[in-house]
Formats: structure tokens, C-alpha cells, sequence
């Protein structure tokens, strides 16, 4: 075959891809492939990392709104049980007394829409502000129930109030807490009624949805039992719902579920159950909070557009490096072929001297060169991925502590909270048991808080729970532990003592450190504490609910023996011999 045939056959031939093109191509594949996968481990992490942090937020608010509407109407039937045992609500024939002192209640509580007095005979007696009055309430609910002990009765429309009470934004709604007035010897002499406005419920929920949190769209739903809607939005206001974190909320279970609500949207809910199950004077409701799933996990979306960005601007970068590298890579190859087509077309200049300096050993060094460098160029950048996943890993844990330790603790105080409570106390009374000492529970309740918080103002009175918490925190051993649970609540573990005697010495030694004045903005306070003190015994049963339960109602004793004192509990468990 001669040259010239040679040649005319060249244009039908495909031409080849050349070597540079190859190599920058799979360099480009290779950049890509590793930017996907650098985007689906980020979004993993970050998808991952933003509902956890969701659904603690959500979970958090419902525990706050629930323990909110909890401890009002807790209140509600501590001030109907206080206002039912007054020498002067008992006397039943002058209702003028009577009167001046619901009405002195209600003007501190506006949240009272209505206090009334009722005979067994159901005659309304005496009411604030006069409403009411001489009305027959026997078809109340709240009349009947209330005559056998403190009850709380659920949300209801306004029945006889309504166009006697002055116009608002929203429909009058109550909740009536009642409870029986009884003589010394047990008689029956009437019930007293509190009808709790439901403006105290909205307002709760307007306190507890800062503006940042309503901009993203987060909403507080109260729903009954029955499925009723008591408080929410609009459109679901006073209607019946079904949802997934209705159910669960109603079996008693807490945290957040990611759910598809009647209007069609797709939302994150946090739920739990208001109410003691053990009370007459509670209401289980189902507090959700939910907020839309776009809004939840914006944070997430915005990182993963960020992510997105930088993978395509490393990978546009690492391309043009890649090209610039294949063509020093071929640079060789490019000379000696342009030599042979040189040669091709010129067949009187193949000589030796046309053939540059390049032979086939040399070539080999440099393409075994550039692969190497190749090979090295993508270990440096897996090393760097791999780097970067494990900084992300770091920070994902770090972020997960730092919220677990949020949980265990009280934002005012710095002191552990309910949880870290119900995670220890058990602890301690497994201890107890296994060394065969008892351990004690101090349950105490600051006397005169309110006052000062009424008279200096809410920041004083959150630096004097501070200063409070310090001093219990100070005046106790190393070995126990205190408590904030909630207001002016606090709660003291003591861990391994030898009897109920030291137990008292060491509630009475609280107590006078306590009642040491406090430094409140250059002025000194001086406040007190009623202590509720509760033994566990080795051989009792391990019960942290009844431990807690029977220290709550000896600090009550102690408030009604008049406060600033220590009352031991009456269980007779308690003052047995271990």
C-alpha cells in the first residue's frame, strides 16, 4: 500500500478521541461523582441533625404549654379549697361579706370572669359584682359535682353569663372550678364556684409563641378528649380533628410526629397530656404545637442550597485544574505526534533527526507520572471529604449534648430540672436499697416569693430564685442534689442518711440558712420556706412518684401549720424502723 492510498482513506476514518479528552473527561467524572457523593452524606447529617432539633423544639413547647394550663387550674382549685374553709364565705346568711371577698379576688385574678356562692338548695347567694345572684343553679354541672369534693369541669359556652358579661374579641368560654363549703361537722352549707375565663388559655399561647417562632408559622392547638378543638386557629377552632399526635397524646405519651392535618399540609407536632389522672380537679387535654414542614426544616434547606454551591464551585475548580494538568500530561505525546504526521506528509524529512528526543522508556516515565499524580490528587481530595465528615460529626454530636444538657436543665437557675429529677431519684433509692440505709426527698416552697416578686418587680424576683437555688445548692452535701421544678418549687435529694433524726437536722439546718436575709439591688430580703420532708426505706417499694407525692403534701401541711417550718410526712411507712 503507498502513502498517497494511505492517505485518501484517512477523511472516511473516525476520527479518535484524543488522550487529553479522555483524561479530562474522566477527571470530570470523577470530580462529580464525589460532589454527589459529598451532598448526599451533608444532606443526611443535616436533614438528620434539623427534625431532631425540631421535634425538641415543638415537644418542648407543648411541655411548657401543658404544664401552663396545668398549674392555673391547680391554682384555681387551691384558691376554691382556701376561699371554702374562711370563717366568713361559711357564714351563708350575709352574703355582704361574702361578697367583698370574691370581689377582692377577682380584682386581683381578671382571669375569675365569675365567683359565686350557691345553698344546697341551689340558690345563687352572693357573686362578684352582683351577677347572678338569686339564681337557681341546680342544672349546673358544676353545683352537683362540687358538693362532693373540688372538681374541675370542662370547656363549655357561656350558659346564663353570657349577656351579662361585657363584650370581648372572642366568645366568652370558661372553665368552673367548684367545690363543697362545709361546717365543722362535715354539713353541707353551699358550693362555691370559679368560672375561669379562657382569654387565660390564649394568653398563654400568645406568651409562649415568640414573634420568630409565629413568623415561621409554629401554632398551639388545645384539643378535648372528644377531639374538640378549644384552642387554635380559625379554621379549626371548636371542631372535631383526628390526627396521629391526638392519639398519642391522649395514651399519655410525649414527643413529635411528623403528620398530615385536615387542611391538607404536612406539619411537625410536638404533643403531650395536660392533667393529673389522679386529680378530679384536672382536665386532660391534648396540647399539640405543630408548624408546617417547610418552616420546621428550613434551616436544613438552606444549608443544603449552601452545600450545593460550594460542590459545584469545587467542582468547576478541580475541572480546570484537571484540564490544565492533561495538557502538560500530553505535551509529549502532542510533539512526537506531530513529528510522525510531519513525517507523514513529508516522507523525504523521515529522518532520525525529525523524531525528537522522546523515547518509548521516557514516555512510559511520564505517563506513569501522571497517573501517579492523578491517584495522589484523588486520595488528597477523599482525604479531605473524610475530613470534613468527621468534622460534621463532631459538631452534630456536640450540638445533640448540648441540647440533652438543655433538657436537664432549669434556664433561671442553672440548677437540674424535673427530669434530671425523675432520672435521679430513681437512682438514689436503688442506692438506698442496695446499701440498706434510707434516703429522704425534701420538697420545699419559698414563703413570701410573691410579694417580692409583686413589690421589686419580675427581674428582682428571678435574681432572688437565683440567689435561693445558690444557698440550698451551697448548704447541703456534695453527695445530693437540688431541684428546681417549677415558680418557687424546689426539691432536695438526700442521699444515704442513717435516720429519719438526721434527715430533720439537716431539713432544719436548710431552713435557717434560708432564712438568712438576701441581697436584692443594695436592699435585704427576707424571705422563708415551708420544707415537705418524706423518708424511703430500703425494704419499701421503689415508688419516685409517691416519694414525691407524700413530701408535696407534708410541705403543704407545713404552709397550713403557718409556714417557715419543716413537716415531716404522716405515712406510717415512713416512721417505721427500716
Amino acid at each position: 500500500m503507498t502513502p498517497d492510498s494511505d492517505t485518501s482513506r484517512q477523511p472516511g476514518r473516525a476520527k479518535p478521541m484524543r488522550l487529553a479528552t479522555l483524561l479530562v473527561s474522566f477527571a470530570c467524572l470523577t470530580v462529580a461523582i464525589t460532589a454527589l457523593l459529598q451532598l448526599t452524606l451533608v444532606d443526611h447529617f443535616a436533614i438528620k441533625h434539623a427534625t431532631e432539633e425540631a421535634r425538641l423544639r415543638l415537644e418542648q413547647l407543648s411541655w411548657q404549654m401543658r404544664d401552663s394550663l396545668d398549674r392555673t387550674v391547680e391554682q384555681t382549685a387551691r384558691d376554691v379549697s382556701l376561699l371554702s374553709s374562711l370563717p366568713a364565705i361559711r357564714r351563708i346568711d350575709n352574703p355582704d361579706v361574702s361578697r367583698r371577698i370574691i370581689d377582692n379576688l377577682q380584682g386581683h385574678y381578671p382571669d375569675y370572669a365569675w365567683i359565686g356562692i350557691a345553698r344546697p338548695d341551689g340558690k345563687i347567694v352572693a357573686a362578684t359584682r352582683g351577677l347572678l345572684e338569686d339564681r337557681d343553679a341546680t342544672l349546673r354541672p358544676w353545683f352537683h359535682a362540687g358538693q362532693r369534693e373540688v372538681i374541675a369541669e370542662d370547656y363549655h359556652p357561656a350558659v346564663m353569663l353570657g349577656k351579662l358579661l361585657p363584650p370581648a374579641a372572642d366568645p366568652w368560654r370558661f372553665v368552673d372550678v367548684a367545690g363543697p363549703i362545709r361546717a365543722d361537722d362535715g354539713k353541707l352549707l353551699g358550693v362555691l364556684a370559679i368560672h375561669l375565663s379562657w382569654d387565660w388559655a390564649r394568653s398563654l399561647a400568645r406568651s409562649l409563641l415568640t414573634p420568630a417562632l409565629r413568623g415561621y408559622g409554629a401554632e398551639i392547638v388545645v384539643v378535648r378528649a372528644d377531639g374538640m378543638v378549644l384552642l387554635g386557629p380559625d379554621d379549626i377552632l371548636e371542631k372535631r380533628i383526628s390526627t396521629d399526635s391526638l392519639r398519642l397524646a391522649m395514651q399519655g405519651r410525649t414527643g413529635a410526629v411528623l403528620e398530615r392535618w385536615p387542611d391538607g399540609r404536612s406539619y411537625m407536632t410536638g404533643y403531650s397530656l395536660s392533667g393529673r389522672s389522679c386529680a378530679r380537679a384536672s382536665l386532660r387535654w391534648a396540647v399539640l404545637v405543630r408548624q408546617t414542614e417547610g418552616a420546621a426544616m428550613a434551616s436544613a434547606h438552606a444549608f443544603e442550597r449552601r452545600a450545593f454551591w460550594f460542590s459545584l464551585g469545587l467542582a468547576a475548580l478541580l475541572a480546570v485544574s484537571v484540564a490544565l494538568l492533561a495538557r502538560r500530561i500530553v505535551r509529549p505525546l502532542n510533539v512526537l505526534s506531530h513529528a510522525i504526521e510531519d513525517i507523514a506528509h513529508e516522507p523525504a524529512k523521515a529522518t532520525p533527526a525529525a523524531i525528537p528526543q522522546v523515547g518509548s522508556f521516557h514516555e512510559a516515565q511520564v505517563l506513569s507520572a501522571a497517573l501517579r499524580e492523578l491517584m495522589r490528587s484523588e486520595r488528597t481530595h477523599r482525604e479531605a471529604l473524610e475530613h470534613m465528615n468527621a468534622q460534621l460529626e463532631e459538631t452534630v454530636a456536640a450540638r445533640t449534648a448540648e441540647l440533652q444538657e438543655l433538657l436537664m436543665r432549669d434556664v433561671l437557675t442553672g440548677l437540674p430540672n424535673r427530669r434530671a429529677l425523675m432520672q435521679a431519684l430513681p437512682e438514689v433509692m436503688a442506692h438506698a436499697a442496695r446499701l440498706g440505709r434510707p434516703c429522704a426527698v425534701m420538697f420545699l416552697d419559698m414563703d413570701g416569693f410573691k410579694a417580692v416578686n409583686d413589690t421589686r418587680g419580675h427581674e428582682e424576683g428571678d435574681e432572688l430564685l437565683r440567689q435561693f437555688g445558690a444557698r440550698i445548692l451551697h448548704s447541703i452535701r456534695e453527695t445530693d442534689l437540688v431541684v428546681r421544678l417549677a415558680g418557687d418549687e424546689f426539691v432536695v435529694i438526700l442521699d444515704m442518711v442513717n435516720d429519719r433524726e438526721e434527715a430533720e437536722d439537716k431539713a432544719h439546718f436548710l431552713l435557717a440558712q434560708l432564712g438568712r436575709p438576701f441581697l436584692l439591688g443594695g436592699a435585704s430580703v427576707q424571705v422563708g420556706a415551708s420544707i415537705g420532708l418524706a423518708l424511703h426505706w430500703p425494704r419499701q417499694a421503689q415508688d419516685p412518684t409517691r416519694l414525691l407525692a407524700r413530701a408535696d403534701q407534708a410541705m403543704y401541711q407545713a404552709k397550713r401549720k403557718g409556714k417557715n417550718r419543716v413537716a415531716v410526712s404522716a405515712d406510717e411507712l415512713e416512721t417505721a424502723l427500716p
